[in-house]
C-alpha cells in the first residue's frame, strides 16, 4: 500500500520543464533526483562535469560568463520550448566557517558584490 505522501511525490512536477543550476552534486544533486522523481523535466547545469560523465539531463556550463548562459538558454529552449520552475543553486562562498551570525557586514557585502 502506498503512502499519500508517495502517491503525490509520484507527480508534483509532472510535465513541469524545470532548470536546475548547479545541480550536479550535493543540495542541487538531491534536488534534481527529487524534481525527476516527481516527474519534471529537468535540465541541470554545472561549470564541472558530474561524477560519472555527463548525464542525458546535463549542460556542461559556466554561468559566470556571457556564453554560459547563451550555451544554456538554447539548450533549455532546444531540449524543452523554454521554463516553468528555475531553481538557481549555483554559487558559493569564500566566507569564513562559524554560520550566518559570525559573518560581519563586510563578509556579507563581499558576497553580494561577487553576484
Amino acid at each position: 500500500m502506498q503512502h499519500e505522501s508517495q502517491t503525490r511525490e509520484a507527480a508534483d512536477f509532472d510535465g513541469r520543464r524545470i532548470l536546475v543550476t548547479g545541480g550536479t552534486r550535493g543540495i542541487g544533486e538531491a534536488i534534481v533526483a527529487r524534481l525527476i522523481r516527481g516527474g519534471g523535466n529537468v535540465i541541470a547545469t554545472a561549470r564541472s562535469l558530474p561524477p560519472g560523465g555527463a548525464p542525458d539531463r546535463f549542460v556542461q556550463a559556466d554561468l559566470s560568463t556571457r556564453e554560459g548562459i547563451d550555451r544554456v538558454v538554447k539548450a533549455v529552449m532546444d531540449r524543452l520550448g523554454g521554463l516553468d520552475i528555475l531553481i538557481h543553486n549555483v554559487g558559493g562562498s569564500a566566507a569564513r566557517g562559524g554560520g550566518a551570525l559570525a559573518l560581519s557586514d563586510h563578509d556579507w557585502q563581499h558576497a553580494f558584490d561577487r553576484c
